[in-house]
């Protein structure tokens, strides 16, 4: 029997990609599947082809994670299920080739690949708390190793906006969330981890119109270098349902194994301030 089967499992940016390997692989363990996803038709896409493979009927959340308006909503509708999450995987993510900002006056990377991820645990850490399994998954990468550390004097990118700094800053931010979530609620039994995929091929940056070469480069360039989506998936598969990792939390994850992180990926201090920013920018007390 495996371990997600009859479990709740809540993912994001689940419609492609690693996110819809994963739901699709996990459904066929048997989890109950609940995905929050920002286009209706391909919500539906997913459900019918969940629904084929599985048996089993998924439940979408339309929003969109840009908006922390739209967050607290899909957190709302969660709850109002009265159903415990047994594993949260928090995997949705962008790439912009340049500065955008959100309804929220936030730029868009950062609110996206971090803030989200932080918004949406928090709102829904009770029904996490109070499941079976307890885990909290997110998708990182090794894009981390791009800063050494964060730059608290631009989190917003409003001096500078560079694709790759801007996206690796919000990746170093997925990790040192997961070690400061990990230390909070280790006690009440929570285990969090992060990895990263791999370089993998999927449509990450492709809401971008004015791609800049270098960009547009690696999107011709990604599928045929690229591991397909199945193969990057593995390790969120492996975190969100293998028994191997009950015990383990905080760590950071490569082909299914504890991976080392830069210096700046284990700093405390950086945690410990990027989560109190992380309360003020999402207004959660």
């Amino acid at each position: 029997m495996s371990l997600v089967e009859g479990k709740n499992c809540l993912i994001t940016g689940a419609t492609s990609g690693i996110g819809r390997s994963t739901a699709l692989a996990l459904s066929k363990l048997g989890a109950n599947i609940f995905f929050i996803a920002r286009n209706p038709q391909k919500a539906e896409e997913l459900t019918e082809e969940i629904e084929r493979v599985s048996g089993k009927s998924p439940y979408s959340i339309i929003a969109d994670l840009s908006s922390f308006k739209q967050i607290e909503k899909a957190a709302e509708e969660y709850k109002s299920l009265n159903k415990p999450i047994d594993v949260l995987l928090n995997n949705a993510g962008i790439m912009n080739t340049e500065r955008k900002i959100t309804e929220d006056g936030l730029e868009e990377v950062f609110a996206v690949n971090h803030l989200a991820y932080f918004l949406l645990t928090n709102l829904l850490i009770d029904k996490i708390l109070e499941s079976g399994l307890k885990r909290v998954v997110n998708v990182s990468s090794d894009a981390h190793r791009f800063l050494k550390s964060m730059n608290f004097d631009d989190l917003q990118s409003e001096k500078e906006f560079k694709m790759f700094a801007a996206y690796g800053q919000s990746k170093l931010a997925n990790i040192l969330f997961t070690k400061k979530l990990s230390s909070l609620y280790q006690e009440q039994g929570l285990t969090t981890n992060c990895l990263h995929p791999g370089f993998v091929s999927t449509s990450i940056g492709a809401q971008n119109e004015n791609l800049a070469f270098f960009a547009r480069l690696i999107r011709w360039v990604s599928p045929l270098i690229a591991k397909p989506s199945d193969k990057g998936a593995e390790t969120s598969i492996y975190l969100c349902s293998s028994e191997e990792v009950s015990s383990i939390s905080g760590e950071y994850f490569i082909d299914c194994k504890k991976a080392k992180i830069t210096k700046g990926a284990k700093s405390k201090e950086d945690a410990e301030r990027l989560w109190k920013i992380s309360l003020e920018l999402t207004g959660l007390n």
